[in-house]
């Protein structure tokens, strides 16, 4: 549990105008680097053109900045009521790449964008109507279970983000352009954010990301590698469009989302639960529960208002917790001031326009770390509250039975099955999700334990 800090303004406070706004804006810099790195790593990963990435970036600035103020205002029985922050989260990357590939094949663009985004609508709606049982959900999704998801999501996107710095390597040999500068780059940029990262100074590692893609992206610039060409041809505001793309459905998307969802669950929980801590506050008793079923709520609801304007989904993120900490403001209007900022940016298309134009090899040398730290976080929860043999066990068999699935020996055996059945077991997260569930209801000496 995180230790209580002492608290100058509480959640109910109003800091004077000027002070909330600066703080507000120290919050801003914590999460706008995850708050747009993640869209943009899904578009390019789905290869989209300029126009789509420019779109979804600046959709995605703008539903988390209502996103967040829905989440801080608490409206009945939706919110937390806590400065939590929203954005789309890095779990959801990988999974919606996958379903994006699944549909290209046999639809446009737009087309396979759509049934991608209806799959979310349908998993948030699902999460909305699950989110008043979120205290028993951890008979299902268990420690063992989290452990497995999060473990192999992080090592697919460790693996993937690899593949990506090579190919950058490649594409520069076959073009006969020196490589020299794309390994100094990366690897500049990589070590200036393990540096901020480790270091001591609080606002530092909490700028990190940010800083390490901007000192990325002058670099670039400087080695001729940005294109700024028709940058002056941006519109001068943006409008999120409802539905943007043609919304169908597809079952087995559904099917493939929905562990990534309740897995991002697991993840808000305990986000919300660490703020609520650092805000001086309870992180027990019924209050505590319904402030957390809001806050899940609120979730599955900004997630369903990202699906239909055309972005990705919407979760509480856990970076601007350093600034309640550093700060000792949890006020509710620090975090309005941030959704408005959120709002301001996603409405100039500028913005977008020119986060899209950080190279490739900047972005992926700049999240390495991150997603390594994924692969850490699962083996925490793995290894947290004594597990004992039989959960490393279920774990190991289940990202084994997950992975196996990738591999070229798996092949004979999904082309036997029905399409839908095949493409969920093709995929080592959703693959993996069913075999650690499975496997963690029948492997006897299973112990019960909270989420």
């Amino acid at each position: 549990m995180v230790k209580p800090t002492p608290i100058t303004y509480g959640l109910g406070d109003k800091p004077p105008f000027g002070f909330a706004a600066l703080v507000g804006l120290q919050h801003l810099l914590a999460v706008f680097g995850g708050i747009v790195t993640a869209p943009l790593l899904i578009a390019l990963g789905m290869q989209l053109s300029p126009t789509d990435t420019t779109y979804l970036i600046s959709s995605a600035l703008f539903v988390s900045g209502v996103a967040t103020l829905l989440q801080v205002s608490r409206i009945g029985p939706v919110g937390s009521g806590l400065l939590s922050i929203q954005g789309t989260s890095f779990t959801f990357i990988g999974p919606l790449i996958y379903l994006y590939s699944l549909k290209t094949a046999a639809f446009t663009s737009a087309e396979a964008l759509g049934f991608v985004f209806t799959a979310c609508l349908i998993c948030a709606a699902l999460i909305a109507a699950l989110s008043p049982f979120i205290h028993t959900l951890r008979h299902v999704l268990t420690r063992n279970v989290s452990a497995t998801i999060i473990l192999l999501l992080g090592v697919t996107l460790v693996w993937t983000t690899l593949g990506n710095i090579n190919r950058s390597f490649e594409q520069a040999l076959q073009e006969n352009q020196p490589v020299w500068p794309l390994v100094v780059l990366s690897a500049g940029v990589f070590t200036l954010i393990l540096v901020l990262a480790t270091n001591r100074r609080p606002t530092l590692r909490m700028s990190s990301i940010v800083i390490g893609l901007a000192a990325g992206f002058v670099a670039a610039i400087g080695c001729g590698m940005v294109n700024f060409e028709q940058l002056d041809q941006q519109a001068l505001w943006f409008v999120p469009e409802f539905q943007r793309y043609p919304f169908a459905v597809d079952w087995a998307l559904v099917a493939i989302l929905l562990p990534v969802f309740l897995v991002s669950v697991t993840e808000s929980i305990g986000d919300l639960t660490a703020t609520a801590s650092l805000s001086g506050l309870a992180t027990e008793g019924p209050s505590f529960w319904r402030r957390l079923r809001g806050g899940i709520l609120a979730d599955s609801i900004n997630s369903a208002i990202a699906a239909l304007f055309c972005t990705f989904p919407n979760t509480t993120f856990s970076q601007n917790n350093g600034v309640i900490r550093l700060t000792g403001v949890s006020s509710r209007r620090v975090g309005r001031f941030v959704g408005l900022f959120l709002i301001a940016l996603g409405t100039v298309p500028l913005v977008a326009a020119v986060v899209q134009r950080i190279p490739g090899i900047v972005i992926a040398s700049a999240t390495l770390l991150m997603f390594a730290m994924v692969v850490v976080s699962g083996y925490q929860i793995a290894a947290s509250h004594h597990a004992t043999r039989r959960d490393w066990a279920v774990i190991a068999l289940a990202i084994a039975c997950g992975l196996f699935t990738t591999t070229p020996w798996a092949a004979p055996i999904l082309d036997r099955l029905p399409p839908a059945v095949s493409h969920f077991f093709g995929f080592p997260i959703s693959s993996g999700a069913f075999f650690a569930i499975l496997l963690d209801a029948v492997v006897p000496g299973r112990q019960r334990r909270e989420i």
